[in-house]
């Protein structure tokens, strides 16, 4: 259960990112966007999808108490109590009037609805609106709502396009959307991540796997920028007739999975609010100790001392960004694809070689 449950969480960002994306571009122009056609089936089993899925980790909290109560009365009392048990069920119906709109053909304007009121059951459930109901709330549903959207039109865009016809038209108004979706993520998940992690112990946070998990989470959005500076303006200067954007579109989502994945994983830590007393009660990440070669133990502060060897892997992770844009020059999506994973391992291992702590 434990292997399930950030699994379950990614396939529940990618289900609502196929949603919301084939939604979004219903509201999109033909001339401005290219021939998109999503399967029905694909739409119907991501719906199915978000319910099994958003499920799996209330199953795990409903075997949690299993011990003390059975599990019927367990799943009864979480189900109608808990803001995660309460939200699970609204998704649930909510998702079945999405699956029935989009099995009949319905409007794109109920789509929207339906999915717009699952977004704000997400944040409902988040753990963050539980220390602080209306800021988590609005702020949560903001980051996911904007998230699942930028993604989701990438996703629909790069694998369920039969051609790129109105590339440059597409281009025109997806560039900036992208600029400005971004810059919310940015701000939305700061606002998110300082009331979780105070900023004074975001380095802190790096000795426990939930903060192991916001640091890889962090730098994994480096190559997806730089993919997105690739297809949204490179992309523009490229003269050559049989140049193909789409695979270049799909190479960005493939990262943006690993977003997905590292994002999924978190769900399923504990948050630090308190680094020292997480460390006393629950302990460090045991690969962040053999990588200190320390034991570490509470107290202790944290901080950045760059070495020669930090400074290499910073120096690889820009050499290897260099070949990202080389390797569009030579039309090899794949290799970019493969230079993207080696550039978070690079700027991994510049910042946690960089990392020391003292206590």
């Amino acid at each position: 259960m434990v292997v399930l449950t950030p699994v379950a969480e990614f396939f529940t960002y990618l289900s609502f990112s196929v949603l919301v994306g084939h939604v979004v571009l219903q509201f999109v122009p033909e001339k401005s966007k290219p021939g998109v056609f999503i399967p029905k089936p694909v739409l119907l089993l991501s719906c199915l999808g978000i319910i099994f899925f958003t499920f799996i980790p209330v199953l795990q909290v409903i075997l949690y108490f299993e011990g003390s109560l059975a599990l019927g009365p367990a799943a009864l009392s979480f189900l109608t109590e808990f803001q995660v048990g309460k939200a699970w069920i609204f998704i649930g119906f909510m998702a079945t009037f999405l699956y029935l709109t989009i099995y009949v053909q319905g409007s794109k304007y109920m789509l929207s609805f339906w999915l717009l009121l699952m977004i704000l059951a997400i944040g409902y459930a988040s753990h963050i609106s539980s220390l602080s109901f209306w800021y988590g709330l609005i702020n949560h549903s903001i980051h996911f709502a904007v998230a699942v959207i930028w993604v989701g039109i990438l996703l629909n865009v790069g694998w369920f396009s039969s051609n790129s016809n109105n590339w440059e038209r597409f281009l025109k108004w997806f560039t900036p959307f992208a600029v400005v979706s971004v810059v919310m993520i940015i701000i939305s998940g700061l606002l998110v991540m300082f009331l979780i992690v105070e900023p004074d112990e975001y380095l802190k946070a790096w000795v426990l796997p939930y903060g192991q998990m916001l640091l890889l989470k962090h730098i994994s959005i480096i190559p997806v920028i730089v993919f997105a500076c690739i297809n949204g303006i490179l992309a523009k200067k490229v003269k050559d007739s049989s140049y193909d954007p789409l695979p270049w579109i799909k190479a960005e989502t493939i990262l943006l999975m690993f977003v997905f994945f590292f994002t999924g994983v978190m769900g399923t830590l504990s948050p630090p609010h308190e680094v020292d007393l997480t460390v006393r009660t629950e302990g460090s990440a045991k690969w962040v100790e053999l990588l200190l070669n320390k034991e570490v133990t509470s107290p202790f502060q944290a901080g950045l001392s760059p070495s020669i060897l930090s400074f290499m892997f910073l120096l690889i992770s820009i050499i290897i960004l260099l070949f990202m844009i080389i390797s569009h020059r030579r039309k090899l999506p794949l290799l970019a694809v493969v230079l993207g994973c080696c550039l978070i391992i690079a700027l991994y291992m510049a910042f946690m070689l960089a990392f020391n702590i003292v206590g």
